[in-house]
């Protein structure tokens, strides 16, 4: 009787445990970053013959590099000062080539202990180390680390009585610097009566690890979300396990240090956040009909990041809000620091796309979105007089 009522007492303190750690509290620091934009940024054109056509651009220490659909190859490297240095990588099977274009997840670069620069691309299964220095000096692809790895996520479901495959995009960041390292997300997707809902999880290799409990913490404090409603993407800090997760429908960024179990949420005081309706507000035009709702219009875009702060682009101020081109308005920049802290904003004359940022030379880069024919340009904005801290 004295060891049941012992081991009673040792299920209830485990219960009790298990309880408080899954219903933890998440610390929301309400900030305000909203209209703070007074200087105006302009772009400049980069002299450059672009390649047929270019899906991402990147900005590594004395490199640049576009990442391109063309028949000279998919990875263009050129110099700080954009001559060009040699093409990699071409479609085919072998292992320096490509089953299709490659691409690089959250524009995460490595570096070897000896310095070189190393992108991590996916393939069609397969994860490819591209060895930048290397193959500047081969004249060839250089593909130092292979690794299985798909895009997808394949899980069963039922409709109509009927079992159902069900494909889901699979999102990735390497943690340490490792291809064998990820921190997956999954996109919750919602078919008829079919509803998967957002979930994390951490591969090692091809072993399923227990979810970090800064992560659990999350889940459980604002539960899964319907991706359709709260849609985001992660990018890591450029040395350390410290992740940011801006959304795109709300004034709101997550923040997991898996390194030191923390985390924190920064949100603008007063705007609409989880366990809120998603407040619309009509725009309306001169004749007093509706263009738009400013849900429609997002607040945080993609995000820069770099060893002591990080840039997001952000639409849900009144310069974008303004904008008459409804499809592809102004943004502006906002800066913060890795405590969420804002630091200040700039705004931008035009809206681009497949955005890099060099921290040595303090340019950014980008490619104007439009829908025009016209052949893509690349656009460079000098920060150099905004960044002064």
């Amino acid at each position: 009787m004295k060891n049941v009522k012992l081991f009673a007492l040792f299920a209830l303190t485990l219960s009790t445990l298990h309880s408080c750690k899954e219903k933890p509290s998440l610390q929301v620091n309400e900030i305000d970053y909203l209209n703070k934009s007074e200087q105006l940024i302009e772009s400049v054109p980069v002299d450059i013959e672009m390649p047929l056509v270019v899906y991402s651009v990147l900005s590594c220490d004395t490199f640049n590099i576009l990442l391109a659909q063309d028949p000279k190859g998919f990875i263009f490297v050129y110099s700080q000062d954009w001559k060009l240095l040699d093409v990699f990588c071409h479609q085919g099977r072998a292992r320096n080539e490509f089953l299709e274009r490659p691409s690089l997840r959250s524009k995460q670069v490595f570096k070897s202990p000896e310095g070189h620069i190393l992108l991590p691309l996916q393939d069609v299964d397969c994860i490819k180390v591209l060895d930048v220095n290397q193959s500047l000096a081969a004249h060839r692809a250089i593909i130092s680390r292979t690794r299985d790895f798909t895009l997808f996520d394949d899980s069963k479901g039922t409709l109509n009585g009927q079992e159902v495959k069900i494909r889901r995009s699979r999102k990735y960041l390497f943690l340490d610097n490792d291809i064998y390292n990820t921190l997956e997300y999954a996109d919750g997707i919602s078919i008829a009566e079919i509803e998967i809902l957002s979930e994390y999880k951490v591969r090692h290799d091809t072993t399923l690890l227990e979810t970090p409990l800064p992560l659990k913490q999350i889940l459980n404090t604002v539960g899964t979300q319907p991706s359709t409603k709260y849609l985001r993407e992660f990018y890591r800090h450029p040395s350390r396990n410290l992740i940011i997760e801006p959304f795109f429908v709300m004034d709101y960024i997550l923040f997991y240090d898996l390194d030191h179990d923390k985390i924190f949420a920064i949100h603008q005081n007063g705007s609409p956040s989880f366990n809120d309706d998603l407040e619309q507000k009509p725009v309306y035009d001169s004749e007093g009909n509706i263009m738009y709702y400013d849900e429609e219009r997002g607040c945080f875009g993609d995000a820069l990041v770099t060893d002591s702060y990080f840039m997001v682009f952000y639409f849900g101020g009144e310069y974008s809000m303004g904008d008459e081109n409804k499809e592809w308005p102004r943004c502006e920049l906002l800066f913060f620091d890795w405590d969420g802290n804002f630091i200040k904003s700039v705004k931008l004359d035009t809206y681009i796309d497949a955005t890099s940022f060099n921290p040595q030379t303090k340019i950014l880069y980008g490619i104007p979105t439009s829908e025009s024919d016209q052949d893509e340009v690349l656009l460079s904005y000098d920060l150099s007089s905004v960044i002064d801290w």
